[in-house]
């Protein structure tokens, strides 16, 4: 019986974005996660004249717009973005997506018997005393090249 509960749920959820084209679901996501046209394209990288004619009717989002949005959101079921099928979210990401510094720990306050922290205050002279080096003493100590393909090298 739940099996049949089950199905009849996830039919109801794909009839209701079946209906919807990419247009529609694209204005979902902004809906979603609180965000006008411009900072949507914005966030997902494209311009702000693609997004118009997209909101607008005059085109159709590209597979790159698609591809861009799906890059940015993560938890975007790419099933329900392109084909209408399923939720809007992925299984396991439940909602919009938070911004790192915006995730709050789910308990704030210390346990009672966590250990002190101590911290070693240091003179500020000590600090001041290494920025009075002039260019001449400075040398450089390491080089990091970074290539396109992921690769680096150290010099």
């Amino acid at each position: 019986m739940r099996e049949i509960a089950l199905f009849i749920t996830n039919w109801s959820i794909n009839q209701k974005y079946r209906n919807m084209n990419e247009r529609q679901r694209l204005q979902q996501i902004m809906e979603a996660e609180k965000l006008n046209a411009k900072q949507f394209a914005e966030e997902v990288g494209i311009s702000a004249g693609t997004i118009s004619n997209i909101m607008g009717g005059r085109n159709n989002p590209s597979l790159d717009v698609l591809q861009a949005v799906l890059n940015r959101f993560r938890t975007i079921n790419s099933d329900w973005l392109i084909l209408g099928i399923g939720a809007m979210y992925r299984p396991n990401g439940d909602g919009p997506q938070t911004a790192l510094f915006d995730i709050k720990p789910e308990n704030p306050q210390e346990p009672a018997n966590a250990p002190a922290v101590q911290v070693e205050k240091s003179p500020i002279s000590s600090v001041q005393n290494k920025a009075t080096t002039t260019p001449s003493e400075r040398k450089v100590a390491k080089i990091v090249i970074y290539y396109t393909d992921g690769t680096y090298e150290e010099r």
